[in-house]
């Protein structure tokens, strides 16, 4: 059978791909192909399952685990907080709550978490199954453990499994042409779907389709060295699919969550290699919801690629709940020392490990190569992904496209579920349309990071570096305002949490959101709200004139939207009427443009490196309890001589020394105006 559109793989970018394609009606056939190992488990078709990662090992079943360990360190502050060991101000309700809660003692609360992120993720899957989904006109949807590229146009899929009647018919009719006969009997060169018997067992097909849309996505990354030496001394390792997915390999990690700690036994020592968002979240759901586990982090940063307002206040969160924090250090081997399992770090030194996490990143290499990508003349590589052009088409073939984490055209930082969604919907745009029909590029320019911490921590434009590399140091304005203080502070005070901020990063003089950094429990819908301004070019003074809930955490961003945009003269214009708004359009205008002339004599490209370097390094001085940006530092001249007289004090240690050397070498190295 002949198909307009072949989607590999059903996760976030896959399934937007193919619901698009076959919206389109007859005119485009749509087959969407997903992987699952059918050889062990064919006769369970309740296991079959869409979403990918997302859905099954990632953003779901995470977010559960973190709302269970939410509401962990909610009991445990209320019992410090209120009278009588943390009784329920609920009355009977609340008693029978703490009845509840002593009948299951024996169990951490993690296991508790684990089956409330099971039940939430089978609720997720039950609206995406695939018998649902099969029931869309012009879609057909097989599973397969192995699906491979013959050429540019036909894919080999073996063994399938297909949910749908249009392909099942054809099967059928097809097994009854090949009894008995020969196979040049009843293949013809020219047939698009071929069919073959391997030992008994396993079907080969063969589909034609015009255009071919990958969307495989990315899986964990695991040092190799890393992955050897663990795996010979037995010790545990385990990524982010064995961690939270409810079946399948998520199995391995059951011991994980149902530790108990024996009387007289030590704490289980849990190392996580990894300083990103997902390290992060499993680090602070781990230490909530287990007292019985001891939680390190080992990474050269913690966020270290997002602004220094979100890696400061990162770091912040994780130890006030009791994660110990190894950073501008690297995880290289594990090995065992007698009867203790520890691994080395690059500087020589050791952690003893019970449980090795490993939250390193993730790549599309080993999916993509399961394909046979050079069959079909498609360039990728396994770091990067299938090379497309902006429209999500293959550079090397042109009826062929990709989208989602698989591809190089997004950087790593944008390869969310939500913008992978957003490209499954625009390459089949791309695939069907012509180019001038199109837009102009199909990543999305604007697309919130957030880390699902509690508080969340979220970001979205450029950080405060990329601001200074483009614009010089005073060629942008930003406001930093922190929650404590606010009516809202107060009122959330009882919880406890780390204080949260919102900043904000603005064209000089225009007053164009250049990019945001929040922390809030609701950070995730705060830095939305800002998307929409940054999509749409509004200003922080379209912003100011719309009316925020009071007391909401929104509030926040509006009061600091509305101090940027009453901060000089032109803002105090445009709030007036509308002769006044017109003066004050032309005046910034006028300003703009004498800045902007300015600004190209007055800093050079490399003073705006050094800057935007100055501020995306941080001089943290333990000794004075002093954590601060390099660019921030230098403009400090009494704290810079301070520097410069401690760096060869001889009580000093070898780390704070080679900090502050650092900062020195950084310092006098700033070139010319």
């Amino acid at each position: 059978m002949d198909y307009d559109i072949v989607v590999i793989g059903a996760g976030a970018s896959g399934m937007f791909a193919a619901g698009t394609a076959s919206s389109f009606g007859s005119s485009c056939k749509t087959l969407l192909v997903d992987k699952h190992d059918l050889e062990d488990d064919v006769a369970h078709t309740n296991d079959f399952y869409m979403g990918g990662d997302c859905t099954n090992s990632a953003c779901i079943p995470s977010k559960a685990i973190r709302c269970a360990a939410r509401v962990a360190a909610m009991h445990e502050r209320a019992s410090a907080v209120l009278d009588g060991g943390g009784q329920s101000m609920g009355g009977s309700s609340g008693s029978s709550s703490n009845k509840r809660v002593q009948q299951q003692q024996n169990l951490p609360f993690s296991s508790l978490a684990r089956r409330y992120s099971q039940e939430t993720t089978n609720k997720v899957r039950s609206r995406e199954s695939p018998d649902r989904i099969a029931s869309t006109p012009n879609l057909d949807i097989i599973y397969t453990p192995r699906i491979s590229f013959v050429d540019s146009h036909r894919l080999s899929i073996e063994n399938p499994y297909f949910f749908n009647s249009t392909f099942s018919d054809f099967l059928l009719e097809s097994e009854s042409t090949t009894k008995g006969a020969t196979p040049n009997d009843n293949n013809d060169d020219d047939d698009d779907l071929s069919q073959q018997q391997h030992d008994g067992k396993c079907t080969t097909v063969q589909v034609f389709a015009k255009k071919i849309v990958i969307c495989t996505g990315a899986g964990p990354m695991i040092p190799e060295k890393l992955y050897k030496s663990a795996k010979k001394i037995g010790l545990p390792l385990l990524t982010y699919r064995s961690i939270f997915k409810p079946d399948g390999e998520g199995k391995d990690s059951d011991f994980l969550w149902n530790m108990k700690k024996s009387t007289g036994s030590k704490m289980k020592r849990v190392v996580i290699v990894g300083g990103g968002g997902t390290a992060c979240e499993i680090a602070q759901s781990l230490a909530r919801l287990n007292k019985n586990v001891q939680i390190t982090m080992v990474a050269p940063g913690i966020l270290d690629k997002e602004d220094i307002a979100a890696r400061v206040v990162a770091r912040k969160i994780l130890m006030e709940d009791g994660v110990n924090l190894v950073i501008g250090k690297r995880v290289m081997n594990a090995s065992r020392m007698g009867q203790i399992a520890v691994v080395e770090l690059d500087d020589k030194t050791q952690l003893p490990v019970d449980i090795l996490i490993c939250a390193t990143g993730r790549f599309p290499g080993k999916e993509l190569e399961e394909l046979k990508l050079d069959n079909a003349g498609v360039q990728w590589t396994a770091q990067d992904g299938v090379i497309v052009n902006k429209h999500l088409q293959s550079v090397s073939q042109k009826n062929i496209y990709a989208a989602g984490d698989c591809i190089s055209a997004v950087p790593k930082l944008d390869r969310r579920a939500s913008h992978a969604a957003w490209m499954g919907y625009h390459a089949i745009q791309s695939a069907l349309f012509p180019k001038f029909l199109l837009a102009s590029d199909a990543i999305h320019p604007f697309v919130p990071r957030v880390t699902f911490l509690d508080p969340e921590v979220a970001s979205i434009g450029k950080t405060r570096a990329d601001c200074v590399r483009e614009f010089g140091s005073d060629g942008f304005r930003y406001l930093k305002v922190h929650e404590n203080g606010t009516d809202r502070s107060d009122i959330d005070s009882i919880e406890g949490r780390v204080e949260g901020f919102v900043e904000l990063r603005i064209s000089k003089p225009e007053g164009r959101i250049l990019g945001a950094t929040v922390c809030s429990p609701v950070a995730s819908e705060i830095v939305n709200e800002i998307g929409v301004a940054m999509v749409n070019k509004l200003t922080v003074r379209d912003i100011a004139r719309s009316i925020h809930a009071y007391p909401s955490h929104g509030y926040l961003m509006h009061r600091v939207a509305l101090s940027l945009a009453l901060s000089d003269t032109w803002g105090v214009l445009d709030a007036m009427g509308p002769i006044a708004r017109v003066v004050g359009k032309i005046g910034r205008k006028m300003q703009g443009n004498y800045q902007s002339r300015r600004r190209r004599r007055k800093t050079s490209s490399y003073l705006r490196d050094w800057e935007a370097l100055g501020e995306e390094k941080e001089l943290q001085w333990e000794r004075k309890m002093i954590s601060v940006p390099y660019l921030e530092a230098s403009q400090d001249t009494d704290f810079c001589n301070v520097v410069r007289l401690h760096v060869n004090d001889a009580t000093i240690g070898v780390k704070e020394k080679q900090a502050l050397k650092d900062f020195l070498s950084w310092l006098d190295s700033k070139p010319p105006r």
